[in-house]
């Protein structure tokens, strides 16, 4: 049961770390150093990327809760809750959002500048949520507990 702990203690972690480093770190120097619609692209490749890596990252990581707790015991835990609330705003990034500010950066026109405006704020919020519920999970140590109470 360790070994299964720390492997996903491990992936939790590469995942957390990746969306702060990437939006917290890396976007933001890319802006500094960069022209800005060079590092608006750069920083939707960067996006898709972790988001890509969290989509996979929460179906590895539900179910192995799956398997851990099973389905009559899965719901009780708010930690498989809250790895599926961050599992459909990681597929709201990648299937909705930045598809559609892509698009919308395409056009060019008062609306669509309107309109990217409002999804960039709403990505901005979205994605704060998103690492700090990482967080969340990665400063929770309850995880041995859980496992305890399903064995």
């Amino acid at each position: 049961m360790m070994s299964g702990y720390t492997g996903e203690r491990l992936l939790l972690t590469l995942w957390v770390g990746a969306l702060w480093a990437i939006g917290y770190l890396a976007v933001p120097i890319a802006f500094a150093n960069l022209e800005v619609q060079l590092a608006g692209n750069y920083a939707g490749k960067l996006f898709f990327a972790v988001n890509v890596l969290g989509i996979v990252a929460a179906c590895i990581l539900l179910i192995s809760r799956l398997f851990i707790f099973g389905l009559r015991q899965f719901h009780r835990y708010w930690r498989s809750w809250l790895l599926l609330l961050m599992l459909l705003m990681s597929a709201a990034f990648v299937g909705y959002i930045q598809p559609e500010m892509h698009s919308l950066k395409q056009a060019a026109d008062l609306a669509s500048t309107e309109r990217f405006a409002e999804l960039h704020k709403l990505s901005e919020n979205l994605y704060l949520l998103l690492s700090l519920f990482g967080l969340m999970l990665v400063l929770t140590t309850d995880k041995r507990s859980e496992a305890n109470e399903a064995a």
